[in-house]
């Protein structure tokens, strides 16, 4: 069995899958985060989306957890 070191000393950046991130911000700009080698890239998304960035989530927490004494998460 490998040790943890070991694992970590054999990983290659180049075995990870290309990501692209879609951020939405709070005013409904979409912005598309991509890593270039040791840098952030960030493209504007043309699209343009009408009203809020978010959507209200009206339902019921089936389970809530507190991480901290301050931070409570739900489903």
């Amino acid at each position: 069995m490998h040790s943890l070191a070991q694992e970590i000393r054999s990983f290659s950046r180049a075995n990870l899958r290309k990501q692209r991130t879609r951020v939405t911000t709070l005013t409904g700009r979409r912005v598309i985060e991509t890593w270039r080698g040791a840098c952030l890239q960030v493209e504007e998304e043309t699209e343009a989306v009408p009203g809020g960035g978010f959507v209200q989530d009206l339902s019921c927490d089936l389970q809530v957890g507190a991480a901290r004494p301050w931070l409570l998460l739900g489903e």
